[in-house]
């Protein structure tokens, strides 16, 4: 590095700037979950007129429907044909050329009659937009951009699903160029380490129990913890701290702070987090685990949300 006041050679100018530029194309991507059309795709248990078993009580027309939707929206950008559609998902060509049909009448697919292939229509969010527009939704939205203009460290705010994984429902970007970042639909699987410690730590006592029960260890990194026992402590470490913690857990070199966003009822309906590359000495835990809190506190002041005693 230059001494101060001296300028960079031409040369050491373009070294620099390939150095940036690379930092700048840097993307980290830990493990993602999966939707029910990833998990159904390539199953081979269906029968050969296209019926799959459904739980008892599932319309498999509609469930096909949803799987369809589920799927397009999986492999995008890259648009995909009926063969590609009814293979993957193991519904005959006849049955999911009259889904598409009607999925393209009410404007949630496009068909491009050219290259013969469908993918999903963004006019399909004004039939769910409510989902992305509650008033809690808003004031969540208003305090942790804030945050992120506070802190300059991306947030994400995910919310956990029935089968204990989490979908991101949004992201906030820091004016840093380096930053680790996840895509609205993008999934987190259950034992997504920081995520997992929220859930166990401040979600449904019986609920944890039965989870940890069932639960089996997938090692992730080397650092990842694979003893039940590890796991207990620290989650008794989280709900004590008042935030999640992962340490290079979940993806190599990369620490994630997480903490719960609870609704009226005392119940988690998102999870909150900060995630950076762990050698990067910009980022102080205490500092940014102290201001999400801060924000958390806003937060459920604002949406009159009932949290544990503990919990402040």
């Amino acid at each position: 590095m230059k001494p101060e006041g001296q300028s960079l050679s031409l040369i050491e100018r373009i070294r620099e700037n390939d150095r940036t530029n690379a930092m700048r194309e840097i993307m980290l991507r830990a493990p993602a979950g999966k939707s029910r059309a990833d998990l159904l795709a390539g199953d081979e248990g269906f029968d050969p007129e296209g019926r799959r078993e459904f739980p008892q009580g599932v319309v498999p027309a509609l469930a096909n429907s949803l799987l369809i939707v589920s799927l397009l929206n999986s492999r995008a950008p890259e648009p995909q044909t009926l063969a590609d559609i009814s293979r993957l998902l193991g519904i005959t060509k006849s049955h999911c050329h009259s889904i598409l049909r009607t999925l393209v009448y009410f404007d949630w697919v496009r068909f491009d009659d050219r290259r013969k292939t469908y993918e999903l229509q963004p006019s399909a969010l004004s039939d769910v937009s409510s989902l992305l527009n509650s008033p809690a939704l808003e004031t969540i939205r208003g305090v942790l951009g804030a945050l992120v203009e506070e802190t300059d460290v991306p947030c994400v705010l995910a919310q956990p699903l029935a089968d204990r994984s989490f979908v991101v429902i949004d992201t906030f970007r820091s004016r840093s160029y380096l930053q680790v970042y996840y895509p609205v639909g993008h999934r987190f699987p259950s034992d997504a380490v920081a995520h997992q410690r929220v859930m166990l730590a401040w979600g449904d006592p019986a609920a944890t129990e039965e989870y940890l029960r069932a639960w089996r260890p997938h090692r992730y990194t080397s650092r990842t913890a694979t003893e039940l026992e590890d796991v207990r402590a620290e989650v008794a470490r989280t709900r004590a701290r008042g935030y999640a913690l992962s340490l290079g857990e979940f993806a190599d070199g990369m620490t994630a702070i997480a903490a719960p966003v609870f609704d009226t009822t005392g119940e988690i309906s998102y999870v909150a987090s900060f995630s950076f590359l762990s050698a990067d000495q910009l980022f102080d835990e205490a500092r940014l685990a102290s201001a999400l809190r801060d924000a958390l506190r806003r937060i459920h002041a604002a949406t009159r949300a009932q949290t544990p005693p503990d919990f402040s």
